[in-house]
């Protein structure tokens, strides 16, 4: 009896090490909300990316190595379905090596110049009121990508990625506020010319965070950004300047446009309460004309995982269509789990 006993202790405590070692978490967030364009009103969440589902997994290997992976699934909130034509796992999908040495991921991901600029902006990319640079043409996320990102050196972080010249999206390469609504992408016959690369640096230590970044698309077209934050406490202010070209023509055609964009952005906390204030301005080479766009929200903190929004925006100039133009409102709730 003693000798079962001491037997189901061992075994007991192997499994416990066993799933101390390796785990898998799913996490996400749910929002829903009206959205209005001029007077074209709609329901659905603020944007696809607050409609997501994460699964990712880690495993200590031993000797400060470790194994990872991330599959995220973005839905539409009004239905349930996938977005659009898209695989289930668009987002990210990727498997890794970590240690001592920074990690190494492989699959589908952001690349470094998108994977930077989404945390400096107010309105966390997102929202009406969003005044997100973008990132021009720079790739959003590539197919068959390699990734490594450094260890921290006392705050100095470097990342590096490169994928295959092939199986990439248009969409990925898409123009953003700074096409004049047009969005127009790479011309079709230039997808998979190039491999889509691209590296950052970083150094973020206390109040400070700021970091640089260059990406080149599978189209060939180079984007440069510069991104910085302080935390002053009161509030933290956010900048981001970016400088690439866009392709401003549809089908085939190629018309590059040197375009340089900025913006800065604020977060004012009040309790519970947090406003969020901010201005984009894109500047062209060319007689296509400047744009900017102003934007103002608030959220309200009903837990640390729950939350109500509401946000405006309105854009301008020569560069911005009619329909860039028509007042944006958003009014909404968020759940993270």
């Amino acid at each position: 009896m003693k000798k079962s006993l001491l037997a189901l202790a061992v075994l007991g405590a192997f499994a416990s090490a066993a799933s101390a070692q390796s785990s898998v978490t799913l996490s996400g967030s749910v929002d829903a909300g009206i959205k209005a364009k001029g007077s074209d009103y709609s329901l659905g969440g603020s944007q696809s990316g607050y409609n997501a589902i994460t699964f990712a997994g880690k495993e200590d290997l031993g000797g400060g190595m470790n194994a990872f992976f991330v599959l995220n699934h973005r839905f539409t909130i009004n239905n349930g379905a996938v977005n659009s034509t898209s695989p289930t796992f668009w987002r990210n999908s990727f498997v890794g090596l970590g240690g001592g040495f920074g990690d190494v991921r492989m699959g589908r991901m952001l690349m470094p110049l998108q994977d930077m600029n989404g945390g400096f902006d107010a309105f966390d990319t997102g929202y009406a009121g969003g005044t997100h640079t973008g990132g021009l043409m720079a790739t959003v996320r590539a197919n068959n990508a390699v990734y490594y990102r450094s260890p921290s050196f006392s705050g100095l972080t470097f990342h590096a990625a490169i994928a295959a010249a092939e199986g990439q999206y248009i969409q990925e390469t898409s123009g953003t506020f700074a096409a004049g609504g047009a969005g127009y992408s790479i011309p079709t016959a230039t997808l998979n010319k190039e491999r889509p690369q691209g590296v950052s640096g970083r150094y973020a230590a206390g109040p400070v965070n700021v970091g640089i970044a260059w990406d080149k698309n599978t189209g060939d077209y180079d984007t440069w950004g510069v991104y910085g934050s302080y935390d002053f406490g009161f509030m933290k202010l956010f900048g981001q300047w970016e400088s690439g070209d866009l392709n401003t023509a549809s089908g085939t055609s190629a018309t590059k446009e040197g375009v340089d964009v900025w913006s800065i952005s604020t977060k004012i906390p009040m309790g519970a309460f947090m406003w969020k204030v901010g201005y984009v301005s894109v500047m062209s080479d060319k007689a296509n004309g400047d744009a900017y766009k102003f934007g103002v929200g608030g959220e309200y903190s009903l837990s640390k995982r729950t939350s109500l929004y509401s946000n405006i925006g309105q854009a301008g100039g020569d560069r911005a269509s009619s329909s860039d133009k028509d007042v944006r409102f958003d009014l909404g709730i968020t759940h993270r789990f």
